[in-house]
């Protein structure tokens, strides 16, 4: 419930650092991580960069901007208004508060695609019918496809949950941790480090990748960069991607 404490990236690394410590695992060859993953990544190597020797941060940013914030919240509303939500005291009765959930999921994944995308998958196509109704049902492919991903979202995710995860999100801002120099968070000895961007990402666009670039060329660490094209927004970090493949591989085996 509610009653967990509010949690950041950097509180989910040191639990990494702390469960690597139980295993025994002392230095890491190589953090990976897409988008929230990627955040990670970046916090990794700022906090425990005697312990990463090489950093891997795909579609991401070193923090949150105005306008990720405002998406979140307009998802947190959406889950709190459900009146199913209880403010949060909602396990025992096994009745979530799905329909909050599922619009949040809903406005969240406009976010991980593009317009372009959008138009060559949908454009303006209705969907199983030849003319408008001129109500409120599913007219057009591109409702009942976001009705569909937020339907099929509540069934393997919790609505407390997306909560405190988007609140990490928001939270994050790795210059922030750092005196409000991007570049203090990678001074010292800092990892290796390759960057991609998706040129149609517009959740964490190419000139956040760039910002944490111009940092690291400031801390005088390792970096390479590349902007992949892509027709699918942010997703495109989690489709099958030959072109990151190779950029990935090579980082990964020039540093073996």
């Amino acid at each position: 419930g509610m009653t967990f404490p509010v949690i950041t990236i950097r509180d989910m690394v040191r639990a990494q650092a702390m469960l690597l410590d139980h295993l025994g695992v002392t230095r890491l060859f190589a953090v990976v991580g897409g988008s929230m993953g990627g955040m990670q990544a970046l916090s990794w190597a700022a906090t425990y960069p005697e312990r990463t020797a090489s950093a891997v941060v795909i579609a991401s940013a070193a923090r949150h901007s105005a306008q990720n914030i405002a998406f979140h919240e307009v998802g947190r509303q959406a889950v709190m208004a459900d009146p199913k939500w209880r403010g949060g005291a909602y396990y025992a009765d096994t009745d979530p508060p799905v329909a909050g959930l599922a619009v949040a999921r809903m406005a969240a994944h406009i976010t991980y695609l593009s317009e372009a995308g959008l138009t060559a998958k949908f454009g303006r196509k209705l969907q199983g019918r030849d003319a408008k109704t001129f109500g409120f049902d599913a007219d057009f492919q591109v409702e009942s496809y976001l009705r569909h991903q937020g339907i099929s979202f509540v069934d393997r995710f919790d609505a407390n949950s997306y909560l405190y995860i988007t609140r990490a999100l928001d939270y994050f801002d790795l210059a922030e941790e750092h005196g409000g120099v991007l570049a203090n968070a990678f001074k010292g000895k800092a990892p290796r480090f390759c960057l991609v961007s998706f040129d149609t990402d517009w959740l964490y666009p190419t000139s956040e990748s760039r910002s944490i670039v111009h940092a690291l060329n400031a801390a005088g660490a390792a970096a390479s960069f590349v902007e992949l094209k892509s027709p699918f927004g942010h997703d495109a970090f989690l489709l099958e991607s030959p072109e990151l493949n190779r950029v990935v591989d090579g980082f990964l085996r020039a540093g073996a």
